[in-house]
């Protein structure tokens, strides 16, 4: 009888991590998710919209919109056009008798300075660091494409093997451009680049677009998280529940 207990308290136990921790432990990644896209958004709704010519270094951010400049730093394609900013991510599809889905492969990323344009001059850009999220929509790229960011992008193509599914990311010369970031003063000039612990945003979404697919990304990670977190709280409490009224039974009847 005492070891039936046991076993129910034990299986009670288990039963609320797997159907209540797990989700829950879901949910709360998908709140920080949620709470760091509010943030991008506040910062981007609020940043101070700005000319290059009045660009001073300063300790918020600051937005600023223009035309993508090589300045000499491209590193494929023609001199106006070359591309300055390269991400390729390879997913593959697995299946097995718990599960299928598609599983990252590799995700890599190439980029360099560059300058930025508007009417009033010019700017230098560091674009390592971005926000990944506010690219764009990402290409499908051909069999050429495939192999041509590989060789950019030093991906061992023996690792391409089984079902792949590939997203392709670039920004090249004459693209115009979002840029929110923090303002340095460098040997070379001012630099706009990643502060630590700021957003900082390169993206070809312009005007308003940009906030309405923050707030798009943020209400998504919201809604996910509800449906993890509010299910995974009711499970554990259902097995908290079971696992005390077994607990409770086996000292009565000990």
């Amino acid at each position: 009888m005492a070891t039936q207990g046991i076993l129910s308290i034990i299986a009670w136990l288990a039963g609320s991590f797997f159907c209540g921790l797990l989700p829950l432990g879901i949910a709360l990644i998908l709140f920080f998710s949620t709470r760091k896209r509010s943030q991008v958004g506040f910062a981007a709704e609020t940043a101070k919209r700005a000319a290059v010519a009045s660009l001073r270094p300063v300790t918020e951010p600051v937005r600023l919109e223009g035309r993508i400049d090589p300045a000499g730093n491209g590193f494929d394609g023609p001199a106006e056009s070359a591309v300055v900013f390269l991400r390729l991510k390879v997913e593959v599809y697995e299946s097995d008798d718990d599960s299928s889905g598609w599983r990252g492969l590799t995700d890599k990323i190439r980029a360099v300075p560059f300058r930025l344009l508007d009417e009033s001059g010019s700017v230098w850009v560091d674009p390592q660091g971005l926000d990944k999220q506010l690219l764009g929509q990402p290409i499908v790229p051909g069999e050429d494409q495939i192999q041509a960011a590989c060789i950019l992008l030093g991906i061992d193509p023996r690792i391409l093997r089984g079902q792949l599914r590939y997203s392709l990311w670039e920004l090249r010369g004459g693209q115009a451009i979002t840029v929110l970031g923090n303002v340095f003063q460098e040997p070379a000039g001012l630099v706009v680049k990643r502060a630590s612990g700021k957003p900082f945003i390169v993206s070809p979404l312009l005007g308003e677009l940009l906030g309405s697919t923050l707030t798009k990304q943020k209400n998504t990670s919201l809604v996910w998280m509800y449906v993890f977190g509010i299910p995974g709280a009711i499970f554990l409490l259902c097995g908290l529940v079971g696992a005390l009224y077994s607990l409770v039974r086996l000292l009565m009847a000990s």
